[in-house]
């Protein structure tokens, strides 16, 4: 369902679950979790997020429910997902083809780099499952305009792949043809670069970054939950 390799100073995570459109299980949230920290851990330069098949992920598995797992243990998981994410020192690359919803879209946010094919599809569409995505309403803020975050996470909309680029979903787009190469090439690009220069240069913008503290995530993990749990009144 997952796949981690590196190869030189390449870590790459790969979503491979064709059946389920890549959605991401308790499980694979786990795993994608420990794949993050062993790219971190290998000290690769560049980290790879791909997926197989038609679409990138359509996000968390929304049916799923694991036993002796609360539900804010659960949601916890995605803030240790983009804090492991974001600690990557090197340059992080996600290459988006197909629907990166939810979850999926959270990454295309958290990576260094997002290069989205253009049949690509992003959104937060939480709100169509019943939801309401605190977390994203927290930090995606800091990277897209206020009002368009709001706009997005109540209306849950779908947002092609050139319209995700002018708002600061994706970074590029390129033809689906080209993804693949588009990824590679700009390894290859990056990799004739000083390695301090772009560890400092992450580093640099971590260290500025107005993210949401710890404390803001996790209040609106804990509210999250207590709304769910209270029955959604």
């Amino acid at each position: 369902m997952l796949q981690y390799t590196k190869t030189d100073d390449v870590a790459r995570i790969t979503f491979d679950s064709l059946t389920t459109s890549n959605a991401i299980t308790y499980r694979m949230m786990n795993d994608y979790i420990a794949a993050l920290a062993a790219a971190r851990e290998s000290r690769a330069r560049f980290l790879l997020i791909d997926a197989k098949g038609a679409d990138f992920t359509v996000g968390r598995d929304q049916k799923e429910r694991v036993p002796d797992v609360t539900r804010e243990q659960n949601l916890t998981l995605i803030l240790k997902a983009n804090a492991a994410l974001r600690a990557f020192d090197g340059v992080s690359i996600a290459l988006i083809q197909g629907r990166a919803l939810g979850f999926g879209s959270g990454i295309a946010l958290h990576s260094t780099i997002s290069i989205g094919a253009d049949d690509a599809v992003l959104g937060f569409d939480e709100i169509h499952h019943g939801l309401a995505p605190l977390v994203v309403a927290a930090y995606a803020p800091y990277f897209i305009a206020p009002r368009i975050a709001q706009e997005l996470v109540i209306t849950g909309r779908a947002v092609p792949a050139e319209e995700a680029r002018a708002i600061g979903l994706l970074s590029r787009v390129v033809p689906r043809a080209e993804l693949e190469r588009a990824g590679q090439a700009l390894i290859e690009s990056l990799q004739g670069y000083l390695p301090s220069a772009l560890r400092l240069l992450r580093d640099y913008h971590e260290g500025v970054a107005r993210y949401p503290d710890d404390a803001t995530l996790g209040a609106a993990v804990q509210r999250l939950a207590t709304w769910i749990e209270q029955g959604k009144p």
